[in-house]
């Protein structure tokens, strides 16, 4: 009996070592007003090159299609009329004759339940600069409000800032950030992932080599990576929001919109990421001031468990339940 009691706790150490999962579930209240969806964002960080976000877990998650409603691009929802996106996803003078639509409350492309409007407007950054990607944004106004009566559709916050020097320099250097979006899964760009898919990166300081080698502009545009490449946004994911969970508001808010690179996951280049702090005001001038919710607002509450602690809290019972019948024949 000596042995079996050695023998499971031999078991359960590498099942806590080597098999417990590294994830972060962020939890909030669904009632928020922008940056919480239906369900839970959980994230694992061992994941390499992205991994499936849970169902309805980015309500603001964004496809915008075309014709035979192939996916091309991502979006953000502001609200129930407008889609925030890159400039370079819809600079073509010509897309409007192709019958360009957004798909909202889905998580898989080939779903056929999710809304679908199509758009009546396009507003373009007035400074966008097709060769260096400067101010790489854009709004569609839609021809129908979104139906926010789908609980599987959320909107987006953004940040505090009032000030021209945080906006410039935000978010910090060495900010833990998630991307998501439908975008190839390999460099080669063969497939499109039919699921929704999430990434975990970090900001990194514009003189550092892999940021260097790319970014045209450091005040509207900033680099994300990970140190050894892997982890990246890919053709499919342009327009979709790069995002920054706020401890203090316990909320979801964008601060880039996915806009170009070198190849994906590349690890001498970083993403290019066009900083959203910058174009509030601008974002305001064509929603209006109800066009964005503020983080903080109906500020919901959060709490962060990981994994670790339920597999140790179930190994914990499993002992105890075993002890308390086998243990006193030992």
């Amino acid at each position: 009996m000596i042995h079996q009691v050695k023998l499971l706790f031999f078991v359960s150490y590498i099942l806590f070592n080597q098999y417990s999962i590294e994830t972060t579930i962020f939890t909030c209240n669904t009632f928020a007003s922008c940056g919480c969806s239906r369900y839970n964002v959980d994230i694992n960080a061992r994941i390499i090159g992205g991994e499936p976000a849970v169902n309805h877990s980015w309500g603001w998650a964004v496809s915008l299609r075309v014709l035979n409603e192939s996916h091309f691009c991502g979006g953000t929802i502001l609200s129930p009329e407008y889609i925030l996106t890159a400039a370079h996803c819809v600079d073509d003078p010509e897309i409007m004759n192709y019958e360009l639509k957004v798909a909202v409350g889905t998580d898989t492309l080939s779903d056929n339940n999710e809304q679908r409007i199509f758009v009546s407007n396009i507003f373009i950054h007035p400074h966008w600069a097709s060769r260096t990607k400067e101010n790489d944004i854009a709004i569609l106004k839609l021809k129908n409000p979104i139906m926010f009566s789908d609980r599987n559709i959320a909107k987006i916050c953004f940040p505090s800032i009032n000030d021209l020097s945080v906006a410039i320099e935000y978010p910090p250097i060495k900010t833990s950030l998630v991307a998501i979006g439908w975008g190839y899964t390999t460099s080669n760009g063969e497939l499109l992932s039919d699921n929704l898919k999430q990434v975990t990166v970090q900001s990194i300081a514009h003189q550092e080599i892999k940021c260097a080698n790319s970014i045209n502009n450091i005040s509207i545009q900033f680099c994300a990576a990970v140190v050894d490449g892997n982890k990246d946004t890919c053709e499919g994911d342009s327009g979709g929001p790069l995002m920054y969970y706020s401890e203090l508001y316990q909320q979801w808010m964008i601060v880039g919109i996915t806009s170009y690179g070198h190849g994906c996951g590349v690890s001498i280049y970083a993403g290019i990421y066009t900083r959203v702090s910058m174009y509030i005001d601008w974002i305001k001038s064509i929603t209006g001031p109800d066009g964005i919710i503020i983080v903080g607002k109906n500020a919901a509450h959060m709490n962060i468990i990981s994994n670790r602690l339920f597999i140790g809290v179930f190994l914990f019972l499993i002992l105890t339940y075993y002890c308390t019948y086998n243990c006193n024949q030992i």
